[in-house]
């Protein structure tokens, strides 16, 4: 990859930039298994969340406290695209193999060399035919260890932080209601496709 590369706007982006170091490192596929609990259950029953997807939410609480096999599997594919200053990313969420939540997204790096932007479309169980597209932002921190994200979920902001430490990737969503903690460990490189270039090693 060149020293710099121009986004469509022209701005120069530079691969040692903070964004580009963070996600360039999360190349390849990701797993951990996933703590979650309902912190306010008033605030959930008064918030604008469908009663569906209310639903879906103390069912998650459910599994998570009584079974803890839920499971958050994501892929980062930094490779084919990030000279394009774009990342392609995917995140599902399971259970005993059963698919509760479903993400793909593209996140655009911004010419600051530390926020970024993401397009995606999301779906719930038990409607996972029905897709919601969103779209979110981030900073990745200037030591590009860790970042934080606002995405909105279920029609209210979600919070999520990430820090890179010698265990895996720590990983805490907060809203108004609800709190997840996960720890995901690197599982393997992507597989090969026409223009990528999988990571063969697990990153440092």
């Amino acid at each position: 990859m060149r020293a710099a590369e121009r986004d469509t706007r022209g701005t120069i982006m530079h691969a040692d930039s903070p964004h580009h170091r963070y996600f360039r490192a999360k190349e390849g596929s990701w797993r951990g298994k996933v703590k979650f609990e309902v912190t306010d259950p008033r605030a959930l029953r008064a918030s604008s969340v469908r009663s569906l997807d209310k639903w879906s939410i103390w069912c998650t609480a459910v599994v998570s406290r009584r079974l803890s096999t839920l499971v958050l599997s994501t892929t980062v594919d930094y490779a084919s695209r990030g000279h394009q200053n774009e990342v392609l990313h995917t995140t599902r969420m399971s259970n005993l193999g059963v698919t509760l939540f479903r993400s793909t997204e593209t996140i655009l790096m911004d010419g600051d060399g530390c926020s970024f932007r993401m397009a995606g479309k999301q779906a719930f169980f038990p409607a996972l035919w029905r897709t919601t597209e969103w779209d979110a932002r981030g900073t990745v921190a200037t030591d590009h260890d860790g970042a934080v994200y606002h995405i909105p979920c279920f029609g209210v902001m979600m919070e999520q932080h990430t820090r890179m430490t010698p265990r895996g990737l720590e990983v805490t969503q907060t809203t108004p209601f609800s709190r997840a903690s996960i720890l995901l460990r690197w599982h393997r490189p992507l597989s090969a496709v026409p223009g990528t270039s999988p990571s063969a090693t697990p990153p440092h």
